[in-house]
């Protein structure tokens, strides 16, 4: 069961990936020969994504998957709040990107301005994560709260 539950995320988060890799590919369309000497990731300036950056993200979503698996395993931790779970899996997915940017060559390790870009993304990629998440939350405790309410009102029968 946690094999699915970690291969089902994995292609959840691939999927994300690839969107928003389309998403710079696509506005990036026709940009200058730098971007691809600066970026393995864009190699293609806007034409598309290599073979090779897609089995990259693919590494990269099977870390995140892992993350989240381990950091919301009540195997692992049982009694740790909510809160510092989140965090620390942040603080995981934050040093697996950082280091798979390195490693695989998605941006200069040594330019500061990259740097700049990815805390960027990540801030906005986690920013939307919890928009998603809180809207998906909002709309699952309504869906309750009127399942009571309809209970409640037929006298609990």
């Amino acid at each position: 069961m946690e094999n699915k539950r970690i291969i089902s995320s994995t292609a959840e988060v691939f999927t994300l990936s690839l969107a928003f890799v389309c998403v710079f590919n696509l506005a990036l369309r026709g940009s200058s020969e730098e971007l691809r000497r600066l970026s393995q990731l864009f190699a293609l300036c806007g034409e598309g994504i290599s073979f090779t950056a897609l089995g990259e993200l693919l590494a990269l979503s099977f870390l995140i998957s892992f993350a989240r698996y381990v950091w919301f395993s009540e195997r692992f931790f049982k009694n740790m709040l909510m809160v510092n779970r989140i965090t620390l899996m942040l603080i995981s997915v934050f040093f697996a990107a950082g280091i798979c940017s390195v490693v695989f060559g998605w941006f200069p390790a040594k330019m500061w301005q990259a740097w700049i870009g990815f805390v960027l993304s990540f801030a906005l990629g986690t920013a939307v994560s919890f928009t998603v998440m809180a809207l998906r939350t909002r709309a699952e405790s309504k869906k309750y709260q009127q399942t009571l309410n309809t209970y409640r009102n037929d006298g609990g029968k």
